[in-house]
């Protein structure tokens, strides 16, 4: 669901403010990146809280764990660093680290259209599901009868993804539509 409110947006979803972090104004933040390292390289941040948008300077950042431990400027103790609690971090897309050929995030895959085998029109990704194995695309089909289907992610399924033509083709195992 996170992915629908920001893909028609020029942000992307870096992480959330799980909690204060000691009595400094240190945030502990759950990071939605891969790239834990990452948080290094931040200077500046907008946080979004319910619909307000702030910005916040980075004053140091570091890995910890599974998590982020995040000081800004503005959050000067720890009263402040709670009334950012369950804030959502962003950043301008093309801040984001670069991927390996190949490898896509999931904000680029959704709105895809999605053709199966012989250029038939199967319908459009809506929405990626991670999983703990593959994640699962979420496919609205095309036509008067909408149907949704959710496909896996893994490379057997995919010929191609083509995002400067917005297309994504697949060839699918028999049945599998059927589930």
């Amino acid at each position: 669901m996170l992915l629908k409110l920001f893909n028609e947006k020029k942000d992307a979803l870096i992480g959330k403010v799980i909690s204060p972090h000691g009595v400094a104004g240190m945030v502990k933040v759950y990071p939605y990146s891969d790239y834990p390292d990452r948080v290094e390289m931040l200077d500046q941040v907008e946080l979004i809280r319910d619909s307000d948008r702030f910005t916040y300077q980075v004053e140091d950042a570091a890995a910890y764990g599974r998590f982020w431990l995040i000081k800004f400027k503005e959050v000067k103790n720890r009263d402040d660093a709670e009334s950012i609690k369950n804030s959502l971090l962003v950043i301008p897309k093309e801040e984001r680290v670069p991927l390996p050929e190949d490898s896509f995030y999931h904000d680029q895959l959704v709105g895809l259209k999605v053709y199966q085998s012989g250029n038939v029109l199967l319908g459009q990704v809506t929405d990626l599901i991670t999983t703990g194995g593959h994640d699962l695309l979420v496919i609205e089909t095309a036509g008067d009868e909408k149907k949704t289907h959710l496909v896996p992610l893994v490379k057997s399924f995919i010929d191609e993804i083509n995002l400067e033509a917005g297309e994504l083709h697949v060839n699918l195992p028999e049945g599998l539509l059927e589930l």
